[in-house]
């Protein structure tokens, strides 16, 4: 019975961990007032990198941006990462 509890005690955290995890867009048409939403993207990179948390997830989208990114904060483990990565089938140049 202590193991079964210890299971969903586990499988509760990790479920929780995941739903705290936001996902940042950015677009080169985008704005840093925005809220970073697919529909409302900020316009650089490094204004979300100082937004994002472990376990968010940075989505740029097509463009050349010319910017210095410098993260206010790393990753936690190879479970709870900052990840960056272009959309998916999008060309991201970063100068």
């Amino acid at each position: 019975m202590k193991n079964i509890k210890l299971k969903l005690l586990a499988l509760l955290i990790m479920t929780t961990s995941g739903i705290l995890a936001k996902e940042y867009h950015i677009s080169v048409s985008g704005s840093d007032n925005n809220d970073g939403s697919t529909a409302n993207p900020f316009r650089t990179i490094n204004f979300a990198a100082q937004l994002a948390q472990p376990g968010d997830v940075i989505i740029v989208h097509a463009g050349t941006y010319r910017e210095r990114i410098n993260p206010a904060h790393g990753g936690e483990s190879d479970a709870r990462r900052i990840v960056y990565r272009a959309a998916s089938g999008e060309k991201v140049e970063i100068k």
